[in-house]
């Protein structure tokens, strides 16, 4: 029997000798640790979703590639609120052919709204989009993450019914925050509004609450890995438990929680927003003094086509409710333009709507059919390409006049700011109005709130310095 050196003298001179024996053996047979790049589109809660998929990839031995040359598996986290947003994405999808090429064994991969069928080209039943996208090798609905692995290895078990609890254990992965200082938390999936222009209900199914102790425990870990904010995710956060009042003991809740210092949640339905809500943030000084309230239009009837479940006259009625409880609070908001039947009248209507709500900021589109939803199906698409272009630019103006007076307003005064990056020497975050400031510092504040003074309010941000 061979003998082990003595770890005297001679057996320095082994240890080195073995270490140049397996440097020489790593380097005639090196390991490769397989790469991933993540596509996300969309919003908040597909970010939230992207940090599940990653701890997943992670647990399995994958890394992070800094870019898609360097990856070995291509995988979108799609958006499909609306069509343009299925396009881009078919439209990458043809781009990637070349990528695949380029080196044998990559993959791609699609999840997030756009999947219906958990499948890959091996599949007996397969997702529509493997028959579009011939790059694509396979699909995941978002609740089957923890069956990735099997997708990447070629085998995949049959796609589980969609029920609450199996909605549960994939939330309750351990997602992989992007920085520790910020945590996406979602309370909710899906949606019951059929709100007739959106196609959620569809995508994202019913909606399903997570139990508040689990959100309370994902918040607890969060804080305790060293997050400063938390966001409460949910396509609509207002019908938590499907009650007018469970939303608003979450909230305190989680406000409540030691050591969180803001805490902000999207997104709310103004037909399901109660006082309650606007109570606890009123009480909680760390509840961030910004509400997004998708009105969508100001006219009654494009409201009732919309199936809103309110009127403009009651929007306005919460919004100066709000204002009144939380004062210097923001509102912001989303508005269609062109929606079918939008005549002069309604456009009309709309105008005096936004300037009576006197919103800091909205986020604006134009009204495009999307297969699969009602207006889609059973509406006539009445308003010109042109006429809907012109109002358009006619809300934006609308929107910098009002923004504009709002930001100038500020001028001179003290916003706390968290502060999410900083490069070439311009940190940028956000207020707690949920102003974009930015001001000259340097990469160690990313993570912490700092005061800014404003210097120069511009229209879509705020510029300052740092307060000493």
């Amino acid at each position: 029997m061979r003998e082990t050196p003595p770890l005297s003298e001679s057996g320095g001179e082994y240890a080195r000798g073995r270490w140049l024996l397996y440097s020489f053996f790593f380097i005639l047979y090196p390991i490769h640790v397989k790469t991933y790049f993540l596509h996300i589109l969309g919003c908040a809660m597909n970010y939230a979703d992207a940090e599940r998929i990653e701890s997943v990839l992670a647990a399995t031995g994958w890394a992070q590639a800094a870019d898609a040359d360097e990856a070995d598996l291509y995988l979108f986290v799609t958006c499909s609120v609306k069509q343009k947003a299925e396009d881009k994405v078919f439209g990458f999808l043809r781009d990637l052919s070349k990528w695949k090429e380029q080196k044998p064994g990559r993959q791609v991969g699609l999840t997030g709204c756009m999947a219906r069928l958990s499948s890959n080209r091996d599949s007996a039943k397969q997702d529509a989009l493997l028959s579009r996208g011939a790059s694509l090798d396979f699909v995941f609905r978002i609740e089957d993450t923890a069956q990735l692995p099997d997708l990447l290895g070629g085998e995949l078990k049959a796609s589980a019914p969609e029920d609450a609890e199996y909605y549960r254990r994939y939330l309750n992965l351990d997602p992989k925050r992007k920085n520790t200082f910020q945590a996406l938390v979602p309370i909710s999936k899906g949606c019951d509004n059929f709100c007739s222009f959106c196609i959620v209900p569809t995508t994202r199914g019913r909606e399903i609450s997570r139990p508040a102790e689990e959100v309370l425990a994902e918040c607890e870990k969060a804080i305790a890995n060293g997050a400063v904010e938390i966001s409460l995710l949910g396509q609509n956060v207002d019908s938590y438990q499907k009650s007018s009042a469970a939303f608003a003991e979450l909230l305190d809740s989680v406000a409540q929680l030691p050591g969180l210092q803001r805490l902000r949640f999207t997104s709310s339905h103004p037909k399901d927003t109660v006082e309650a809500v606007m109570d606890v943030m009123a009480a909680n000084p760390n509840i961030e003094r910004h509400l997004h309230f998708a009105a969508q239009h100001g006219d009654d009837e494009v409201l009732q086509k919309m199936n809103r479940g309110y009127t403009a006259a009651e929007f306005l009625e919460k919004v100066k409710l709000f204002r009144q409880k939380v004062p210097g609070a923001s509102v912001t908001t989303d508005i269609i333009i062109g929606f079918p039947g939008e005549t002069e009248a309604a456009f009309d209507h709309l105008k005096r709507f936004y300037r009576d709500a006197a919103f800091e900021f909205a986020f604006i589109s134009r009204y495009s059919p999307r297969p699969g939803t009602i207006s889609a199906e059973q509406m006539t698409d009445d308003v010109p390409r042109e006429v809907k272009a012109a109002r358009w630019n006619e809300m934006n103006e609308i929107l910098k006049e009002i923004t504009s007076a709002r930001y100038a307003a500020l001028q001179g005064q003290i916003v706390n700011v968290l502060v999410e990056s900083c490069e070439a020497g311009v940190c940028a975050g956000r207020s707690s109005e949920m102003f974009l400031v930015k001001f000259p510092g340097d990469a160690a504040l990313v993570g912490s709130i700092v005061s800014v003074k404003i210097k120069l309010p511009r229209t879509v941000e705020l510029i300052g310095e740092l307060e000493k």
